[in-house]
């Protein structure tokens, strides 16, 4: 590239043109020049419109001012309908040119066909379709595009492949491939109704019928099971059990052993292969067996580094030859418990899957409550001294005291609000509630709820109700004239008992 912008600089124009076509094959630049014809005529045509638009609007002038016969500016007229039409013809033309353009810079290949034998004794086929359109064809059509643009543009949709020797002889007698983008591959497995040794792949897409004679290879397509799951991505809360379904499919006529693995996983994250109950670490594939279940389950432990709670974590399920255990180790000690890019995994001889788990912490926040019956007089306040506890895995934050109080009482909290509790920490909650001056003595129940937040979750504990007693207010001058009287009578009874026992 550099090369080739010296030359340019030091050329001249004329020679950069020429050092830029040179780049292009024959057949590109014919459709170069092709584009560039109909791109001159259309510019031609465009300019002749606007002429005749502007003699147009000159001799409408004229004819309503009754200078000019009404034969003539019909004349003009029609020489600028006559324009438009070879104008929006040379528009049709352009966009058929970069249609047909499109088309030559489309291809569909057949990248491989396969006959072999099924575990039930069926002959099958596996084709292999790509997608190998040319992104430098397509930039003929407009060079201002992106490669993304391009690569939009050059997706096929709607691909119809069906089996012909003669007649139909693949099962299902056609298949529909919704869309398959630049360099993209495509597995397609047909029944062969009929032994035959080359078939006749009919590929219809966009207009363009192709028929491709092929000579089908002989024996097994896959070296590795299939491996494919239904369940994504998943969550998990901590100190539970997480299970993804796993179906590891390979048509054989020979007994194989695969090896299984999970990788990209946190060390802390135990992971087992479960097959109908029992934990394995290999597979087996024959005649009979060409489809396995398996459950991968991954046990998260209650104690988890905070980095991985909440965050979406990718990793790989495996299946391998077991000699390439010591590089999946490799990979592991490589990465520690960071993810592995699939970069690396791909150098690795295995088919896998890629799956997500996203481990979430629980906040429980708890109430405690020493004592929940209280007593006070009427005009005093209650002071209550409560705790706040975090039961949970993860830690709350914004965390608030709630109190459902009877009705005109007042209250203040202290400490209003906690940033934060870490799990299994607890923080004193101090609570003054006033009642009304003119409450009536009896009991009365104070309900205290603890509210946090776990990111964008409402955390709330369970209430705690608080039974407070308030009693009469005691008068201290009637008390003391009571116990006086009470006096004087004691010892007027005992002045009169003096007295009677003397007589």
């Amino acid at each position: 590239m550099r090369r080739r912008v010296l030359l340019c600089v030091l050329l001249g124009p004329l020679s950069c043109a020429m050092v830029q076509a040179q780049t292009l094959t024959r057949e590109q630049q014919l459709n170069k020049l092709r584009l560039r014809e109909s791109l001159l005529q259309l510019d031609e045509r465009r300019v002749s419109l606007q002429s005749h638009r502007h003699e147009l609007t000159a001799t409408k002038e004229l004819f309503d001012q009754g200078f000019i016969a009404l034969q003539k500016y019909k004349q003009t007229l029609n020489r600028f309908e006559q324009a438009r039409l070879n104008f929006e013809e040379a528009e049709i033309r352009l966009e058929r040119v970069k249609l047909d353009l499109l088309k030559n810079a489309t291809h569909i290949i057949v990248d491989l066909a396969r006959k072999y034998k099924a575990a039930d004794g069926k002959n099958m086929v596996d084709l292999i379709l790509g997608n190998e359109s040319d992104l430098r064809d397509a930039l003929l059509v407009d060079e201002s595009l992106s490669e993304a643009e391009l690569r939009t543009l050059l997706k096929v949709e709607n691909i119809y492949i069906s089996l012909h020797n003669g007649p139909i002889v693949g099962e299902p007698y056609e298949i529909r491939i919704p869309s398959l983008g630049v360099g993209e591959r495509k597995h397609l497995t047909f029944r062969l109704l009929r032994d035959v040794e080359a078939i006749y792949v009919d590929l219809n897409y966009l207009d363009i019928h192709d028929s491709k004679p092929i000579i089908l290879k002989k024996g097994r397509l896959q070296g590795l099971p299939s491996i494919n799951s239904s369940q994504f991505s998943q969550e998990g809360q901590l100190n539970e059990i997480v299970s993804f379904d796993l179906t590891l499919q390979m048509l054989s006529d020979d007994e194989r052993n695969f090896a299984l693995a999970a990788v990209g996983l946190p060390k802390r994250i135990d992971y087992a292969f479960v097959n109908e109950g029992a934990k394995v670490n290999q597979v087996k594939f024959d005649e009979t067996i060409s489809k396995v279940q398996l459950r991968l389950q991954l046990e998260i432990p209650e104690k988890l580094d905070e980095r991985f709670i909440g965050h979406t974590r990718s990793f790989f399920a495996l299946v391998t030859q077991p000699s390439q255990y010591a590089q999946i180790n490799a990979l592991r000690a490589q990465y520690g418990d960071g993810p592995i890019p699939e970069s690396a995994i791909q150098t690795l001889k295995c088919n896998y899957v890629e799956l997500e788990l996203i481990p979430q912490g629980i906040g429980k926040l708890e109430v405690l409550v020493s004592n929940r019956y209280q007593e006070i007089k009427v005009a005093e306040a209650l002071q209550l001294r409560i705790e706040f506890l975090n039961r949970g895995t993860v830690a709350v934050q914004n965390i608030k005291a709630a109190l459902d109080l009877p009705y005109e009482w007042q209250e203040e909290v202290e400490p209003a609000l906690i940033k934060m509790l870490d799990p299994g920490e607890r923080t004193p909650i101090h609570i003054s509630a006033q009642p009304p001056a003119d409450i009536a003595v009896g009991d009365y129940e104070i309900g205290v709820e603890a509210q946090g937040q776990v990111g964008t979750e409402n955390i709330e504990s369970l209430k705690k109700n608080i039974t407070v007693r308030v009693g009469a207010r005691s008068n201290i001058a009637s008390n003391a004239i009571l116990v006086i009287i009470l006096v004087l009578l004691v010892c007027a009874i005992g002045l009169a008992s003096i007295k009677i026992s003397r007589r």
